[in-house]
């Protein structure tokens, strides 16, 4: 049986890549992993606990956009969450930069007492994000 450590790396395939690295490094403040050389036509960012690699794509059109119900979505991937200390914070400093999925924060609570505060919003391809302030069971409020 494979013992998988992590998640290592992630990657978005896009018409634009430029664009999608002024929203990840730009927009949304995150370093490069590798440095970024536009020629090549890719671009490593890091997201602290994994690489997400953004690569040229040529072919097709985007998936269609995804909403925050899970119900309404076909199969795949559909997300990527960043986790915040405080989610109002984040989203003062995110407002007026990027597209919101939905007009208001939404809360998730689970039985056992983990709960969520989170809002999606969509980069300049239409991939969903979240910004999530999360709730362990037992810690401190």
């Amino acid at each position: 049986m494979i013992k998988v450590k992590r998640i290592d790396n992630m990657d978005i395939l896009t018409h634009d890549v430029q664009r999608l690295v002024d929203f990840y490094h730009g927009t949304l403040g995150l370093p490069f992993h590798l440095p970024y050389q536009p020629e090549e036509e890719w671009a490593a960012i890091d997201l602290g606990n994994l690489t997400l690699y953004l690569f040229k794509s040529e072919t097709g059109a985007h998936a269609p956009r995804r909403t925050e119900v899970n119900a309404e979505n076909a199969p795949g991937l559909d997300s990527i969450a960043f986790a915040v200390d405080d989610l109002d914070a984040a989203h003062a400093a995110l407002d007026g930069t990027v597209e919101w999925v939905t007009d208001q924060q939404i809360d998730w609570h689970h039985p056992s007492g983990t709960w969520y505060r989170y809002r999606p919003f969509y980069d300049p391809d239409g991939n969903m994000l979240y910004v999530t302030e999360p709730h362990p069971a037992g810690a401190a409020a």
